[in-house]
């Protein structure tokens, strides 16, 4: 019997309920699951379903709702003793958590899980290119899920340079700080911050969507025409190190000068790059990610 008003609640019934909080609650797989350790039960097929059961049900249903939305289900617990209240919006609260499961509004974020965020600094001017990029390594691919399963999201900025000297390298600040901070979640990516319009903006592109090359994430032109400045622009770009079981991604920023100049050929000041990975709160999830470290892949 399908669960309804009037109805018993059959095992059955309550194990697909189970089942659907369990495949997100615990380890899941792929972008589903927040690898918490304390997952339901099922019941034997013969089982009558006791009201501890089924208080333990709403607290899991109500936790990952508070975790992606701030707010609870709404759904009542039965009492131990009396009858259990057929719930018309169990199924419909269920689908929203599956939905929403890479949400992340309710506990908001940790720290930088790096422990502060990491700076890359180079002073030495560049003509033509200026590559910076970081890798973020996790203990384990099922960690590095749980991080993006349960909202966490991995930056990378360049709005912190300090580039001066000529008008070349002062277009080139206004470039970075235009283009913001290229942030990283399960499914997306957003720009964050900065101004102007960009020309490449990959957005769909999330962790889960990354292989072994390269991907361009985000690339924004300078809009000023003196000296042809405007073929100037700033990409990120970000890869894992496996397309099964990735442990580490890599955050690139990269300054290209195509300007078609004679002066200025410099870009002179310092090129700063910033790299972050903040994981969820854990006001209603446990931190079963573990720690990331970072480190420079390239500075040249």
């Amino acid at each position: 019997m399908t669960y309804a008003s009037g109805g018993l609640i059959e095992a059955s019934d309550y194990n697909n309920f189970v089942t659907s909080v369990n495949a997100i609650w615990g380890t899941g797989s792929s972008d589903s699951g927040y690898g918490q350790a304390n997952t339901l039960s099922n019941v034997s097929p013969a089982g009558s379903i006791t009201a501890t059961q089924w208080i333990n049900l709403i607290d899991r249903i109500d936790s990952m709702r508070a975790h992606q939305s701030g707010v609870t289900s709404g759904l009542t617990s039965p009492i131990a003793g009396d009858v259990i209240a057929y719930l018309s919006t169990l199924s419909s609260q269920l689908s929203s958590i599956n939905t929403n499961r890479l949400s992340n509004t309710g506990s908001g974020f940790a720290a930088d899980s790096l422990g502060g965020t990491k700076t890359l600094s180079n002073s030495s001017g560049f003509t033509t290119t200026r590559t910076q990029e970081f890798s973020i390594t996790f203990l384990s691919y099922d960690q590095m899920r749980y991080f993006f399963n349960t909202g966490g999201f991995v930056s990378i900025t360049a709005t912190n340079s300090a580039l001066t000297g000529n008008t070349k390298s002062t277009n080139f600040q206004s470039l970075c700080d235009a283009f913001g901070t290229t942030r990283i979640y399960a499914q997306l990516s957003e720009k964050s911050g900065g101004s102007g319009t960009l020309s490449t903006s990959n957005t769909a592109f999330g962790f889960y969507d990354l292989d072994t090359t390269d991907q361009l994430i985000f690339r924004q032109y300078s809009t000023t025409t003196t000296g042809g400045y405007n073929s100037n622009y700033i990409s990120s770009f970000a890869r894992v190190n496996s397309n099964t079981v990735p442990t580490v991604i890599r955050l690139k920023i990269v300054l290209q000068d195509d300007a078609a100049d004679g002066v200025d050929d410099t870009v002179s000041g310092i090129v700063r790059t910033d790299c972050t990975a903040r994981a969820s709160g854990v006001a209603y999830v446990a931190n079963v990610w573990g720690s990331q470290t970072s480190a420079v892949v390239t500075d040249t």
